[in-house]
């Protein structure tokens, strides 16, 4: 709607707009020979920033024009109420001088944030300690300081017909592919929906196959974690209200790598990320290798530690399959408890509830003393990967694993694999590979292993096809 010069018209506009807003204020003033109005939620805007650049410079030269008296950097003007309305809605304050036919929205916003601290999700002993708070631009700032480079580009988009969600797509101009980000950009485009939550509405939203447990994004909580992927032609969502950002596109062994791996020496770092790959095969089918070995397949075992295995089964109750299920299913309610419960009550519940539970229940013949001790390497293992997402696929394809080994022995295990690695094979991230199986030495460079520094020469062709050289004299002090 056009503006008029009245600022009466104007005040009767937007109060019948924000009628039922009861911390609307509309404050009339009088300036020199010239008649003001101020549109403001007072609950949004610091009143300090108000009296001290918008009215105090006013005072001192009431006829001057606003542009230049007022010392705000945040500074618009425009002729649409509807305009002004969302200006208001976002913390500015509008005013408007009688007569003159437009509004000036005006930043005042309260800023209300808590301070950066360390990461909570993704603790590391080496590297940086700071992370990403709710407020996009803080985040923002945190990652401009960490690559000064104007092909560091930032993209903002406004998502949620009510919600009216800030999204700020960052990537790097000279080596992130122009495909990803177009495509990236129709996705976002495409959006229709009241409110957006990120990152888990966008994650839903933006990825290729519904269905899939695996997670096909990576969110991280780090600015030093995503300036690295932005380093290898990635692309980083990062949305107002929330800590955590989106890293596209990733690949399967993206979720096994951890900051501490690149802070570490080289072999130590291809240690701990072959360990956590071997957790992954553990956390999915030790269970059903339990169940398979002893009521299936017993003559794969040494004689010894069959005799052992059977002696613990001999008075329980409940097939091993049960007692599988039953144990796991303990498992993940003792998780769901120590996080939904405050910290301290959490970590008692924690560790008492473990140790007296698993003892009632080997006690009372209800499961195996073998059985809780795969129950809980079951868990460690799984709270080894760096993911929480990925951490969570890899518990529930437990389940099914199970009960094909139940079914079928080690057959239907080994059959239960083959199925993951070919939904693996389906699965792409933004048009790329999700899975690419590292047989030769340049796949596995940075996937099962992490080489040397000085050896990792290239980014992956998949998402910086244009600039592929990462290092050209690494070591040039050497002769």
């Amino acid at each position: 709607m056009k503006l008029s010069p009245s600022v009466e018209e104007s005040e009767s506009y937007l109060k019948k707009l924000f009628a039922e807003q009861s911390d609307f204020q509309s404050k009339r003033l009088f300036i020199g020979e010239s008649e003001f109005r101020l549109f403001y939620f007072d609950t949004l805007i610091d009143s300090g920033v108000v009296q001290e650049f918008i009215l105090k410079p006013l005072l001192q030269r009431p006829e001057a024009k606003i542009q230049d008296v007022v010392s705000i950097l945040d500074y618009a003007e425009t002729d649409q109420f509807e305009d002004a309305a969302q200006a208001i809605i976002y913390g500015k304050t509008v005013m408007q001088r009688d007569g003159e036919d437009k509004l000036y929205l005006l930043g005042a916003d309260l800023k209300k944030e808590r301070s950066i601290n360390i990461p909570t999700n993704e603790r590391v002993l080496r590297g940086a300690n700071e992370a990403f708070i709710e407020n996009l631009d803080t985040n923002l700032n945190l990652m401009r300081k960490l690559i000064n480079s104007t092909d560091f580009i930032v993209k903002t988009y406004t998502l949620g017909r009510i919600s009216q969600t800030k999204v700020a797509v960052m990537y790097l101009k000279s080596i992130a592919t122009p495909a990803i980000v177009e495509e990236l950009d129709r996705r976002l485009q495409s959006i229709d929906i009241d409110y957006v939550e990120v990152p888990g509405f966008l994650d839903e939203l933006i990825r290729e196959k519904k269905y899939s447990l695996f997670p096909q994004l990576l969110i991280t909580e780090r600015p030093d974690r995503a300036r690295s992927y932005l380093m290898e032609g990635k692309v980083v969502v990062a949305g107002a209200g929330s800590p955590d950002t989106l890293i596209l596109p990733v690949s399967f062994w993206s979720f096994f790598q951890s900051a501490d791996d690149y802070q570490i020496g080289w072999l130590l770092g291809s240690i701990f990320r072959l360990l956590r790959i071997c957790c992954f095969f553990i956390t999915i089918g030790l269970p059903g290798l339990y169940v398979a070995v002893s009521a299936f397949n017993s003559q794969l075992l040494p004689i010894n530690f069959v005799n052992t295995l059977q002696s613990s089964l001999k008075y329980v109750a409940f097939p091993p399959v049960f007692e599988a299920l039953a144990m796991m299913l303990l498992l993940e309610i003792l998780r769901e408890a120590t996080i939904r419960l405050a910290s301290p009550v959490g970590q008692t519940i924690g560790v008492v509830g473990g140790i007296v539970i698993g003892t009632v229940v080997v006690q009372s013949n209800l499961v195996s003393n073998t059985m809780v001790i795969v129950a809980a390497l079951t868990g460690l293992a799984s709270f080894i990967v760096p993911s929480y997402e990925m951490s969570s696929a890899m518990r529930l394809l437990s389940y099914p694993a199970l009960l094909l080994s139940a079914q079928f022995g080690l057959f239907g295990l080994a059959f239960f694999f083959v199925m993951v690695c070919i939904h693996l094979c389906h699965l792409d991230t933004m048009g790329y590979p999700y899975y690419t199986p590292p047989f030769s030495f340049g796949d596995a460079k940075d996937t099962l292993i992490r080489a040397p520094i000085w050896n990792l020469r290239g980014r992956p062709a998949d998402t910086a096809p244009g600039n592929r050289i990462r290092l050209r004299n690494p070591r040039g002090w050497k002769r």
